[in-house]
C-alpha cells in the first residue's frame, strides 16, 4: 500500500484514494467518501472552525478506510488559482521565473509577494522560443492547507491544480492519438474546464454551474424538494421520453448555458492552438446524468466520452459498494491525485 493517499477535498465531498506499483501494473488499496463540513474553510467567515470539520472528517475517512498514510496530494478549488499560457523568448532555466514574474503582474490580480508561481515548458520550438503554462496561487491559501494536513498527521507532499490531476487521468485512460480535448468536471456548486493539447494543459476556468444548479431548477420547475429533484435528476436526466420531458425541460436552459461556455472554451482552443477539439471528456459526480453525454454530442457537434479513471488500474482487491464502471468518474480528482505517488 502507498504511503501516499490522493485527497479530492471537494465542496460537499471528500474522496480519498490510495493506490500501489506492482509489478504488472497499479492497485487500488483503498477508495471512500465522506460528507465534508457545511462550512466552507476556504472562503467562508468562519475558517477555523471549517478546518477543523474538514481535518476531523479526513481523519474518520482515512481510518474507517483502515489505511495509515503519512502523506498526501491535494488540489486548490480552480477557481482559487489563476493560470495562463505564456510565450516567452529563448531563455535559460535559470531565467525563466523572472520573465514569469514580470509578466503575471498583466494578469495575476495580486500583489506578486502574496503569491507563490509554479509553471511547467509545455513546448519549446525549433529557435528554442517557450510557450509555458503558469500557474499562481495565494500563499495564505497554501498555507491553509499545509496547516489542515499538518494538524492531522499528514505531510502535504504536493498541492496542485486539478488541472494537473485531470490530464494524469486522461493520460492513463483516453486513447493517445487524440491530440486535441477539453475535459469538464462537473462538480456540485463549480464545473472545471481543462484544455489539454498533445497531452499538455493549455488552459483552465472555472464556473458557477453545477449539479446543484440543475437539481434547484428541477425543484423550482416541479415544485420537488431538493432531495426529490435530486432523484428526477438521477434517474431520467435529459431523457426526452421519460415523464413527458418535464425534468428535461426544467434542466434545458442550465444546460444550455454549460453548453455556450463550453462552446466559447472550443473557440479559444482553436484560435490558440491552431487545431479543433477532437474529444469532449466528461468528469465529476453529474458526469452520468442520464442523456447528458448524448446531448452534449448534438449540440456541440464533437465526440463525447464519459472518463474512467479506473480503465487501467488493478480494482479486484476490493469489494466495494459503488460500480466503478459508473460511478467512477465521481473519483476522477483523487485518482489522478494518488496517482502522482506511484508514477512520478
Amino acid at each position: 500500500m502507498s504511503n501516499i493517499v490522493g485527497l479530492d477535498l471537494g465542496v460537499g465531498m471528500i474522496k480519498a484514494i490510495s493506490l500501489s506499483k506492482v509489478n504488472n501494473g497499479i492497485v487500488l488499496d483503498a477508495l471512500g467518501e465522506t460528507k465534508g463540513p457545511k462550512v466552507d474553510w476556504i472562503r467562508g467567515e468562519n475558517k477555523v472552525a471549517g478546518a477543523k470539520e474538514m481535518g476531523a472528517a479526513i481523519k474518520k475517512l482515512l481510518g474507517d478506510l483502515k489505511i495509515k498514510p503519512k502523506q498526501a496530494v491535494a488540489c486548490i478549488p480552480e477557481d482559487e488559482v489563476v493560470s495562463r499560457l505564456v510565450n516567452l523568448p529563448p531563455l535559460k532555466e535559470n531565467e525563466i521565473m523572472d520573465a514569469l514574474k514580470f509578466e503575471a503582474e498583466t494578469f495575476v490580480p495580486y500583489p506578486l509577494n502574496q503569491v507563490t508561481i509554479d509553471y511547467e515548458i509545455v513546448e519549446k520550438d525549433d529557435n528554442g522560443r517557450l510557450k509555458i503554462f503558469v500557474v499562481a496561487a495565494k500563499n495564505d491559501l497554501i498555507t491553509a492547507f499545509v496547516n489542515l494536513f499538518r494538524s492531522i498527521g499528514l505531510e502535504l507532499v504536493a498541492l496542485e491544480s486539478p488541472a494537473v490531476a485531470m490530464r494524469r487521468i486522461i493520460k492513463s485512460s483516453i486513447k493517445s492519438d487524440v491530440t486535441g480535448i477539453v475535459a469538464l468536471d462537473y462538480g456540485e456548486k463549480y464545473s472545471d474546464i481543462i484544455g489539454l493539447s498533445n497531452g499538455n494543459i493549455c488552459f483552465t476556468r472555472s464556473m458557477p454551474i453545477g449539479g446543484e444548479s440543475i437539481t434547484r431548477a428541477i425543484s423550482i420547475n416541479l415544485g420537488l424538494d431538493m432531495p426529490s429533484a435530486e432523484e428526477y435528476k438521477k434517474a431520467y436526466g435529459m431523457q426526452e421520453s421519460q415523464l413527458e420531458g418535464k425534468i428535461r425541460t426544467a434542466i434545458m436552459p442550465i444546460f444550455m448555458n454549460m453548453a455556450e461556455e463550453i462552446r466559447k472554451t472550443m473557440s479559444l482552443f482553436l484560435e490558440g492552438q491552431g487545431r479543433a477539439v477532437e474529444l469532449l471528456v466528461l468528469s465529476g459526480g453529474g458526469a452520468n446524468m442520464p442523456g447528458l453525454a448524448e446531448e452534449l454530442t448534438k449540440v456541440l457537434g464533437v465526440e463525447v466520452q464519459v472518463v474512467q479513471p479506473f480503465l487501467n488500474i488493478d480494482t479486484s482487491k476490493l469489494s466495494l459498494p459503488i460500480n466503478l464502471a459508473t460511478e467512477g468518474c465521481r473519483f476522477s480528482y483523487a485518482v489522478g491525485l494518488a496517482l502522482r505517488g506511484v508514477i512520478e
